[in-house]
């Protein structure tokens, strides 16, 4: 009943954007529900203000082109001309004014919006601490990579460089590279955020330098690990994201150490722990 096109509706969707701000949808559909064109605004600032002053301008333009020129104010409420008893016929005509509205044209509303962030493959970088290699913590880092799709899937490789043990009847020197495979069967989050639980399994290749009194020498060892491991990503771009997880293991496959008393010569304890910090990326 208002402005030049009296004939449309105005659909209109606001929701916060993220990381910040606002955005908003503004879609013209006529009075047969085909849609005449859309408009999207964004604002980055945490305050309604910004984008109510925008969402203002473009409602105006939608329901009456001519607003964007300025008019003096009349002294009494202008009179509603009836329209054209064969514009009301033809809504066809309705159309003609549309190079006039400044929106654009027809996008379904869901290809507008960014794909959520859980359910995509994923490559991390990660830094880590773990216990029960060797006494104290020892530090490291890792890649891993996780894929969607019906099954939810990881692999990763972990490196600890080096950690040195001192015991009674000598001393150890401990690397170690840890391949890893596993199933994260639960992955929930939104558009910002997700956490994901995963099983995995590992082979642990270990070097050991032993070094006492009846004994110097290097060898290669292989630890045997199963266990469960927790992610939780915090989105910080349209690909990237911040993650922070931990898990543990239990050496199910623990080969016996050069020096006999060491950790009851076994490699490790029954039990390992660790924490890791890192980045993930994602395709867009």
């Amino acid at each position: 009943m208002f402005g030049a096109l009296p004939d449309v509706l105005i659909h209109g969707v606001l929701e916060p954007a993220s990381p910040s701000g606002w955005s908003a949808r503004l879609t013209l559909v006529d009075g047969r529900g085909a849609v005449l064109g859309s408009r999207d605004i964004d604002s980055a600032t945490p305050a309604c203000a910004d984008i109510e002053r925008r969402l203002v301008l473009v409602l105006a333009l939608m329901i009456d082109p001519e607003a964007l020129g300025y008019r003096e104010p009349a002294s009494e409420p202008a009179e509603v001309e009836p329209l054209p008893e064969e514009a009301s016929s033809r809504p066809e005509e309705v159309e003609v004014a549309e190079p006039e509205v400044p929106v654009r044209d027809e996008v379904p509303l869901e290809q507008t919006r960014a794909a959520p962030w859980p359910g995509r493959s994923t490559v991390s970088v990660t830094a880590m601490t773990t216990a029960g290699f060797g006494e104290g913590l020892a530090w490291g880092g890792g890649l891993g990579w996780r894929g969607a799709g019906s099954v939810t899937w990881f692999v990763g490789l972990s490196v600890l460089p080096w950690t040195r043990s001192e015991l009674e009847d000598g001393r150890l020197g401990l690397g170690m590279a840890a391949p890893e495979v596993g199933l994260c069967p639960l992955v929930r989050g939104g558009s910002g955020w997700e956490v994901a639980a995963c099983a995995t399994a590992a082979f642990s290749f270990v070097l050991v330098e032993s070094q006492g009194p009846s004994v110097n020498e290097a060898d290669l060892l292989i630890r045997g690990d199963v266990g469960p491991r927790v992610r939780l990503e915090r989105r910080l771009g349209r690909t990237t994201a911040l993650h922070v997880g931990g898990g543990a293991s239990l050496g199910w496959l623990r080969p016996a150490l050069p020096l006999p008393s060491a950790w009851e010569g076994r490699l490790g304890a029954p039990v390992r722990a660790f924490v890791e910090l890192g980045l993930s990326f994602r395709g867009p």
